[in-house]
């Protein structure tokens, strides 16, 4: 039983080495991808924390801002193009749960950028907990930004 067993791990790390010998560029790029979205989302994450409006979480509906005032035509490429990149994000996120990068991060990134039912209620929730409104509102006061108010 053990030497058939010694003898699938030989064949696993054969294959895998034959996987990797193979398709070399391919997991450059993945490797290069996952270092980009790293590097891109401990920059962007910041910008994204202190440009919140103070009393975002205390109204139901938020202020249309943005390219939300712009015309239809052009609010509408541009609720595609944000959805899709919430959505290419997301995917990231979730194969960089398998290999090296910051999956959970950029899932969560991917999920703000969507449109989709609940997502205020979603975003109310997760910044309700001490650990993450104690970062975000350290990393507004490092910017010199007030604090979020929250509903009770």
């Amino acid at each position: 039983m053990l030497k058939y067993s010694m003898y699938r791990i030989e064949q696993l790390f054969q294959w895998t080495v034959a996987l990797f010998s193979e398709h070399t560029g391919l997991f450059a790029l993945i490797g290069g991808g996952s270092l980009l979205l790293f590097v891109g989302t401990i920059l962007a994450m910041p910008l994204l924390i202190v440009s919140i409006p103070q009393d975002y979480f205390l109204h139901e509906k938020s202020e249309p801002y943005g390219f939300a005032k712009r015309h239809p035509a052009i609010r509408l490429v541009m609720l595609v193009l944000k959805n899709g990149a919430g959505v290419v994000l997301l995917a990231a996120g979730f194969v960089m749960l398998f290999i090296p990068g910051q999956g959970l991060l950029t899932m969560f990134i991917g999920l703000m950028l969507m449109n989709f039912p609940g997502k205020r209620r979603l975003e109310l929730g997760l910044v309700k907990y001490p650990r993450i409104q104690h970062g975000i509102n350290w990393i507004r006061r490092r910017s010199g930004r007030e604090p979020l108010q929250l509903p009770e």
